[in-house]
């Protein structure tokens, strides 16, 4: 028999001392389980099946109490006939709750019609607090309603939640728990709801008005910054006013409140004080003062889906596409979500395919992304879904083809084939040839047709990251472009328009005036530095205009050029385009698009990298001289 070293017994204590840690756990959880299920005399709840499809939703009915224990009652009743809900030969109506369970395990327990039931602490805590003394509430909860281990129910329970939530007597937004700083940001808000305060007013409609202590006092606010403030900004960095699901739950429903603790306000007064500090530029003081996580501008865009909704007539919904670019900063646990948690808000006319196909949980994500891409660009005959492609280096899901947008992540950069901050659609790079693009159903290839107008030569080093006024980056793009310009290729009009893809405020083309801003931009930010030699010393002769407004420039710079590089190309052009583009890449004019495409050379296919702003190339100046064209595989 061979003796153990010395090690051995070691290593063999260690995972024996492991394994008694691991089995002491398990243990003491399943005791703690079980003599919680003997004091209880319960059982795991069972959920009773729900015939599908059908109308019958599960409400739950919460106990009233005082304690420390939950009971409700399950009801299945039929949401056809939810006007006339009678419950104990009583008639009834029924509250939706909106709240988020974003990575929370299930750890505490309720009793469901005298069973055990599993839910988050987010949930428990709003239980709680939304339980009444003496009479009981009845709740449409997703958590607890929907059987969230049965797929099929789940599937068929989420089609019908644009119609829970709208018919619903009041929708509870739970933000959490309150905190110190609630009721002064409750508070607050019901100042400013009070004092009107908008953009509307030219006295401090402007992003400097909250540093005033004039303005502040004419207006009755308190002056920045103080604990107010603080308290304001704080509210906005609440987890749940990022997540997917709440879009769809305030924009269908009739009345919303916000509920933190024991506090609540209504939802409308939150939206109002969302789009007064946008509206007004004084959000970017909060986030200086607070940090970037301040982020109303959530709040606004369910607020500008809420209102589109209402515009709508017989309540068709909005256009799938448009939900999706809207939404695309929120977030979801599941990335089904992105897309399953706003077509319920779209007008099926413009989906494309089956809604019954979209909302199905056995679907794997990428093939869920494929395939709705894929129907909406062949329904709607539009490239405009190109321009959704994020950069190559910010995906999660990297077996997607190339031209599928990654729903689950944050496009970083503005959509330049879409317009956005002007009014009409400003960009026509392929002139009007019409559209051509050619998909099959479950196919990774999109075919269409266009032509190569040029080869990228040179790309920066460096994009323009976070700050739109890091000169550096704007200096050291100068001079890739100077030996053009100092040649005469091109004029330093070309570049500064390039550099905000010719957008001036609301206005395209922009305006000469943005010459005279770029100089005092640059001015501005000391950019005729000695470490910069070749740069052209613009307004060394001559004073910068006092009409000069550097902030615009930089505006313009930060709203277009951020995340994104700057290139030079073959035949002598400028542009900005993907940070993941390199020296070979081809600039694409495709057949129906609105602005350059930038792709990459795969043996017989060819991989989208994404859209681009070509100065001379955004009005369809390329397809008025000859060009052949050829068909793209976009894999």
């Amino acid at each position: 028999m061979k003796l153990p070293t010395q090690a051995q017994p070691i290593r063999m204590h260690f995972k024996h001392a492991q394994a008694i840690a691991k089995d002491t756990g398990r243990y003491k959880l399943r005791r703690a389980r079980l003599a919680r299920r003997g004091q209880d005399g319960t059982e795991p709840y069972s959920y009773e099946s729900i015939p599908w499809p059908s109308s019958k939703i599960r409400l739950a009915e919460i106990q009233s109490g005082d304690d420390a224990h939950i009971h409700c009652r399950m009801h299945i009743v039929d949401l056809d006939s939810i006007t006339s809900l009678r419950i104990d030969e009583k008639t009834r109506t029924y509250e939706a709750l909106s709240y988020t369970w974003h990575g929370q395990a299930l750890t505490k327990t309720i009793l469901c019609d005298g069973k055990l039931l599993d839910v988050t602490h987010s949930l428990y805590e709003a239980l709680l607090s939304l339980r009444r003394p003496t009479i009981s509430r009845l709740l449409w909860i997703d958590a607890i309603c929907i059987n969230q281990g049965d797929l099929q129910e789940r599937s068929h329970q989420v089609s019908l939640m644009r119609r829970i939530y709208n018919r619903a007597t009041i929708v509870i937004s739970w933000i959490g728990k309150e905190d110190e700083n609630t009721a002064t940001a409750f508070r607050f808000i019901g100042k400013i709801v009070k004092q009107r305060v908008s953009a509307d007013v030219s006295l401090y409609a402007s992003p400097e008005a909250v540093w005033s202590k004039q303005i502040m006092d004419s207006i009755d606010l308190p002056h920045f910054p103080s604990h107010e403030w603080e308290a304001l900004a704080r509210l906005f960095e609440r987890t749940y006013f990022r997540r997917v699901w709440v879009v769809q739950e305030l924009v269908v429903s009739s009345n919303a409140v916000v509920r933190c603790g024991s506090l609540t306000i209504p939802w409308e007064h939150v939206e109002y004080t969302a789009r007064s500090l946008l509206a007004t530029g004084w959000v970017t003081a909060l986030k200086q003062a607070y940090g970037s996580n301040v982020t109303p501008n959530f709040v606004q865009t369910i607020s500008n889906c809420r209102a589109k909704f209402a515009e709508l007539q017989d309540g068709r919904g909005i256009p799938l596409s448009l939900l999706l670019s809207s939404t695309r900063r929120f977030q979801a646990t599941d990335p089904r979500d992105k897309i399953i948690a706003v077509v319920g808000l779209a007008d099926h006319r413009t989906v494309g395919m089956p809604v019954s196909r979209i909302m199905d949980y056995e679907t794997p994500t990428a093939q869920l992304y494929r395939d709705v891409t894929g129907n909406l660009i062949r329904s709607q005959r539009s490239l405009t879904l190109l321009s959704s492609v994020e950069d190559p280096s910010d995906r999660s899901l990297h077996e997607l083809p190339s031209w599928v947008p990654d729903y689950s992540v944050w496009q970083r950069h503005t959509v330049l084939g879409v317009s956005i901050r002007v009014a009409h659609l400003k960009f026509r790079a392929a002139g009007f040839t019409p559209f051509s693009a050619r998909w099959t159903e479950g196919s990774q290839l999109l075919a269409v047709n266009g032509f190569c107008q040029d080869q990228i030569e040179t790309v920066s080093e460096k994009a323009l990251e976070h700050q739109a006024q890091d000169v550096d980056i704007v200096l050291q793009w100068l001079q890739l472009a100077e030996p053009l310009i100092r040649s005469g290729v091109l004029g330093i009009d070309a570049f500064w328009r390039t550099l905000i893809g010719d957008q001036g405020r609301h206005v395209y083309p922009a305006p000469e005036q943005y010459g005279t801003h770029f100089e005092s931009y640059l001015a501005h930010a000391s950019a005729r530095k000695a470490g910069y030699p070749d740069v052209p010393k613009f307004g060394e002769d001559h004073s910068v205009s006092r009409e000069a407004n550097p902030l615009l420039y930089q505006a313009a710079l930060g709203y277009v050029a951020q995340h994104r590089k700057f290139f030079t190309t073959e035949k002598g052009a400028i542009g900005l385009g993907p940070r993941s583009m390199r020296p070979g890449d081809l600039v694409c004019i495709l057949s129906g698009g609105r602005v350059p495409f930038i792709v990459r050379p795969e043996k017989s296919v060819f991989s989208l990298i994404g859209e681009s702003y070509v100065h001379g190339l955004m009005e369809g100046q390329a397809v008025k001289s000859k060009f052949e064209m050829q068909e793209f595989l976009l894999c």
